[in-house]
């Protein structure tokens, strides 16, 4: 018996909770790619609401209105960016693994390169749209790093420490009592 689990994990290349298995990688590639169309197009479409605008399609899948000669284009710019914090969230939560982080932000910005060439139908030219999908990355890839970081080690090194400190019952090692005094001032001190 176990050499027929060791034998089908040896033949299978991995098993069905394994971090790495490939097909959990590419349901969190679509999830998280579906989340961060999605928080644009809510973002977009919160703006466009806002300021009176009507929303199109074209804001979140064409590279050539990221443009800075006009407003909306600078508009577009920092909403992109706003997207990739909150796409720094989604990895958080949906990847959850400091190691994987990053490639899941450089995924999301590939598959995003895809899309908008295969909707506008040209390679993406303008300089301005690669230094925000560069800006972009870096922010995701630092951020969702950090973040994944933070959620791995919080669970290992600081579980119950902020749950005792809120309710009071946090235990000091030695029991003294501490007293504030006065401390006499030093003659040999003053010069």
């Amino acid at each position: 018996m176990i050499l027929s689990s060791g034998y089908s994990k040896l033949f299978n290349g991995y098993q069905p909770n394994d971090i790495n298995n490939p097909s959990k990688l590419l349901v969190q590639i679509v999830i998280l790619q579906c989340f961060y169309y999605l928080s644009a197009l809510v973002m977009f479409g919160l703006f466009a609401w806002l300021n009176g605008y009507d929303f199109k399609i074209d804001w979140i899948f064409s590279w050539e209105l990221v443009a800075s000669d006009n407003a909306m284009g600078l508009t577009l710019f920092i909403l992109w960016l706003f997207d990739s914090l909150l796409c720094v969230l989604f990895v958080t939560i949906i990847v959850g693994r400091s190691k994987l982080a990053w490639d899941f932000a450089i995924t999301v910005h590939i598959i995003n390169l895809i899309v908008v060439w295969s909707y506008s139908g040209k390679f993406p030219t303008s300089i301005l749209w690669w230094c925000l999908q560069v800006l972009s990355g870096v922010i995701l890839v630092t951020l969702s790093t950090y973040s994944t970081r933070w959620k791995e080690l919080r669970t290992t090194f600081f579980e119950n420490m902020l749950d005792q400190q809120e309710l009071g019952q946090v235990q000091h090692t030695n029991n003294e009592e501490f007293e504030m005094t006065t401390f006499p001032k030093d003659s040999s001190s003053r010069a």
